[in-house]
């Protein structure tokens, strides 16, 4: 019986059950994703947008209230629109017909 104590020792960085030949698809560059963050803040007022190097996620915060302090975040662009998008339709942004 094998237990935490006695369980053989597994290379660092491979989880169990992991398939060491699956490789990810390529991360964006971090330059390129703090640019891409600060392009879709110019093209959306009203909103802070953040590239988290560290934990490979944008982050959206608007700037008017919406009774929602939480930021939104998401692994890639369009899923950061798609909820900005929600947002704006749930909370219009002051100054918009909405």
């Amino acid at each position: 019986m094998v237990t935490p104590a006695n369980e053989p020792l597994r290379p660092k960085g491979r989880r169990r059950g992991t398939d060491p030949a699956r490789t990810d698809p390529p991360a964006a560059s971090t330059d390129n994703a703090t640019e891409l963050a600060r392009d879709l803040e110019a093209r959306h007022p009203g909103w802070v947008i953040l590239w988290r190097h560290w934990a490979r996620r944008y982050w959206a915060f608007p700037t008017w209230n919406t009774n929602t302090p939480e930021p939104i975040e998401a692994r890639n662009v369009q899923d950061l629109l798609t909820q900005i998008n929600d947002v704006e339709l749930q909370h219009p942004p002051p100054g918009t017909n909405g």
